[in-house]
C-alpha cells in the first residue's frame, strides 16, 4: 500500500518496491526532493508520484 501523501516528511526515508531507498530533503509546492541512499544527486518530483512509488517509512542510515 502505498504512503499517503500528506505522510510524506522532510528528512525522513522511505522504502521503495524496487531496490532503492529515498531520503526526502524538502517538500515545497507539492514537489519533493529527494535523494537514493546510493547517490548524492537530488531529484525533484510531484507528491503524488512520489507517495505512488514508496510504500513505507523506514529508518535513515546514520
Amino acid at each position: 500500500m502505498p504512503v499517503k501523501e500528506e505522510d510524506i516528511q522532510p528528512g525522513k526515508c522511505y522504502k521503495t518496491k524496487g531496490p532503492e531507498n529515498y531520503k526526502v530533503v524538502s517538500i515545497t509546492r507539492g514537489i519533493v526532493t529527494y535523494q537514493t541512499w546510493t547517490s548524492p544527486l537530488r531529484i525533484n518530483v510531484g507528491i503524488k508520484q512520489f507517495a505512488d512509488a514508496v510504500y513505507k517509512e523506514v529508518a535513515c542510515p546514520k
